[in-house]
C-alpha cells in the first residue's frame, strides 16, 4: 500500500480545481516524493459546426497530459486538446501550466500559471485570455475542509486590435476526501469519494478555459454563453453570407458578481499504477436570463510512470 501513500496526495492535487485534495489525514505522515505520470481526459466542451453555422451543441474532447511533480512540490503539466470528429477534427488547444503545490500541514496553499495556446480550429470558440493565474487554499480538519481560491484571467484580443482584456472569478466551498480501502491483504485498489460544494463568482465577461470557469467552457453551447449569435456578414474562415462564429463576448459589461452554485462528486479508483476518475458537476445559475440547472462529466485515466 506504500505506493498509495505517494500517489494519492500527487493525484488530488493535480487534478481539475474542484478537486484538488490530500491523503495525508489517512497516512498520518507526508512522504517526501517525485513524481511522473500521464493519462488523457475526456469531456465536452462548446461546439461550432462549421457545415451547417450551427452553435446550439457541444461535442466530446480528448486532452492527453504528461505531468511531473517534484518532492519540493514544484511542478509542471502539459496538456493538448483535441476534437475526434466534427467539422473540423483536430487539435485546438495547447495549456503549459507550471505549478506549487504544499502537502504538509493543515494549510495546503495550490498555485499555477497557465498559458493557452489556441490552434484555430474554428468549431471551437475563440477565446481572447491566453493567460491565467490561478490560486487556491485549503484548509484540512477532521470533518470538513474549507476552501478558497481566485483565478485571473487576461490576454489581448487579436480580433480586435490587440485590445487588453480580462476576467477575474473567485469562489469558497467545503469538500471532504473519503477512503475505502479493501480490507484483504495483498489488495491493490483503493476508492476515493470527494463530494464538493461551491460558491463561484465572476464577471464572466468573455468565453474562456480557465480552471474557475468549466461551467461557461465545458457546460453550454456556444449559443448559450452568446457566442456566434446569429449575425450575417464574414464567417470565421474569411468568406462573406451565412452566419458568423468571431463573437466571443459573453457581457463586456459584466462586473463582479455571483455566478452559480455548484456540486460536484468526484471518484478516483486506483488500482496499482493506474486510476480511473469519473467525475460530473450540477451549477444552478445565479446570474442571467436562463437560471435551469445544467451540468458535465469528465472522466480522466492515468498512469504513473514514477
Amino acid at each position: 500500500m506504500k505506493q498509495f501513500f505517494i500517489i494519492i496526495p500527487l493525484l488530488l492535487t493535480l487534478q481539475v480545481w474542484g478537486q484538488d485534495e490530500n491523503a495525508q489525514k489517512v497516512t498520518g505522515k507526508t512522504p517526501g516524493f517525485t513524481s511522473i505520470l500521464t493519462g488523457v481526459e475526456s469531456s465536452t466542451t462548446s461546439y461550432i459546426n462549421t457545415k451547417t453555422s450551427d452553435s446550439s451543441g457541444t461535442t466530446v474532447y480528448l486532452a492527453p497530459y504528461f505531468d511531473y511533480n517534484h518532492q519540493s512540490g514544484a511542478g509542471i503539466r502539459l496538456k493538448t486538446y483535441i476534437l475526434p470528429g466534427g467539422s473540423n477534427p483536430g487539435f485546438f488547444l495547447t495549456t503549459i501550466s507550471p505549478y506549487f503545490a504544499r502537502y504538509e500541514g493543515r494549510v495546503l496553499p495550490f498555485i499555477s500559471y497557465t498559458r493557452y495556446i489556441q490552434h484555430d480550429n474554428p468549431s471551437v470558440p475563440y477565446s481572447p485570455i491566453q493567460n491565467e493565474v490561478y490560486a487556491h487554499i485549503r484548509i484540512k480538519t477532521k470533518i470538513i475542509d474549507p476552501r478558497a481560491g481566485v483565478d485571473f484571467g487576461f490576454g489581448q484580443d487579436e480580433q480586435n486590435n490587440d485590445e487588453d482584456v480580462s476576467d477575474f472569478n473567485a469562489f469558497v466551498g467545503v469538500s471532504k476526501l473519503l477512503l475505502v480501502e479493501p480490507s484483504g491483504k495483498g489488495t491493490n485498489s483503493m476508492l476515493g469519494i470527494i463530494p464538493l460544494v461551491q460558491l463561484n463568482a465572476g464577471t464572466d465577461r468573455y468565453f474562456k478555459y480557465l480552471r474557475s470557469t468549466s461551467y461557461i467552457s465545458q457546460n453550454r453551447s456556444a449559443q448559450q454563453v452568446g457566442y456566434g449569435k446569429g449575425r450575417q456578414g464574414q464567417g470565421g474562415n474569411g468568406g462573406t453570407g451565412g452566419t458568423t462564429v468571431e463573437t466571443y463576448t459573453l457581457n463586456e459589461e459584466n462586473e463582479f458578481g455571483l455566478s452559480n452554485i455548484e456540486t460536484n462528486l468526484h471518484l478516483i479508483w486506483l488500482i496499482g499504477r493506474f486510476s480511473i476518475e469519473p467525475s460530473g458537476s450540477v451549477y444552478f445559475p445565479l446570474r442571467g436570463d436562463d437560471r435551469k440547472a445544467y451540468g458535465y462529466w469528465q472522466l480522466n485515466l492515468n498512469f504513473w510512470i514514477k
